[in-house]
């Protein structure tokens, strides 16, 4: 998961900064790709590990395995919702926001429907959110106008943490064995 995170980040860092939905104000670390920080890409990597750890270690009680293409594809779809986020002809009407959470939403049901599956990418969502505002009110870099509606950070960064959240979570799980059917589990022990 942290060479997942280590990949998707500066891609999707570089297409924001590129296509004008945000710009970096300070010369903060080492550039990484085009105009990504290497700390941008450490801190995303390193949070998604965290999560796949965290989620890898808790039984969630999931009930039933995803397919695993499903689960692989996972850090994919988040990695192209990312990319997504990078294109303003989507902005109108809320649109751009609309897609994200529906992907998210859909990512959840189909990989986690736990209640501490929902938890976990809630706070990772608000927290991520959170880290980014203070990031923006610090001056290390901004959202620029037409995307900075949710108090100066973007309002499709929950939805995108949360389906962050998910993926690493059902990659996690997947890892650690613990989205196993019950009587798949008791065939692993014997």
């Amino acid at each position: 998961m942290w060479l997942c995170g280590a990949t998707i980040a500066p891609v999707g860092d570089h297409l924001h900064v590129t296509r004008g939905v945000t710009e970096y104000l300070t010369e903060f670390g080492i550039v990484w790709l085009g105009e990504s920080p290497l700390w941008f890409m450490l801190l995303v990597a390193t949070t998604m590990a965290g999560l796949a750890v965290l989620q890898g270690r808790l039984d969630t009680g999931a009930g039933r395995r995803a397919p695993d293409p499903w689960v692989l594809a996972s850090p994919l779809a988040v990695g192209g919702l990312y990319v997504l986020t990078s294109f303003y002809p989507w902005r109108e009407g809320g649109s751009l926001e609309l897609v994200v959470t529906a992907v998210a939403l859909a990512l959840y049901l189909l990989l986690d429907r736990t209640l501490i599956g929902a938890l976990i990418g809630a706070l990772a969502a608000v927290i991520a959110t959170a880290t980014e505002w203070g990031l923006v009110q610090l001056g290390v870099f901004r959202y620029l106008p037409e995307s900075d509606e949710l108090l100066g950070v973007a309002p499709w960064l929950l939805p995108l943490y949360f389906a962050a959240s998910v993926a690493a979570g059902a990659v996690g799980r997947r890892l650690a064995g613990r989205d196993v059917p019950i009587d798949a589990r008791s065939r692993l022990v014997d």
